[in-house]
């Protein structure tokens, strides 16, 4: 049976603990330079189903900015990541929006829901109100 050696970098906190990992049939073996309990269970869920937050931006209309920064309200799938973007790519939104309004609900089947992570006022006459 022949040993797979994987090399991770977890991104659960600030240290970005180097992780080296031995798989035996799909199964751990070893785990070696974990500083702490996150980062073994960050290469379990690597191992399992890598997920991420996404940030990106949406089109606005009538705002000062062109477009509005958004995220995910949870990780999803980072195989689902490019299908989101393209379902994002067709929406624009009209000011005004909230911080933490929520833009989409279940974006692409994931639960997830898309929010918007700043203000932006509506847009009068060249001025912001």
């Amino acid at each position: 049976m022949d040993i797979e050696k994987k090399h991770f970098t977890c991104v659960i906190c600030p240290i970005g603990c180097e992780i080296d990992v031995e798989l035996q049939d799909s199964n751990v073996v070893s785990i070696e330079g974990s500083k702490c309990a996150k980062g073994k269970e960050f290469v379990s869920q690597e191992l399992k189903e890598p997920m991420r937050i996404l940030t990106t931006t949406i089109r606005m209309k009538g705002a000062k900015w062109a477009m509005l920064p958004v995220r995910t309200d949870k990780p999803i799938p980072k195989r689902l990541l490019f299908m989101v973007m393209k379902e994002l790519q067709n929406i624009e939104l009209k000011a005004p929006v909230q911080m933490s309004d929520v833009i989409i609900r279940d974006i692409a089947g994931t639960g997830a829901n898309i929010l918007a992570t700043r203000n932006m006022k509506k847009e009068r006459e060249g001025k912001s109100v």
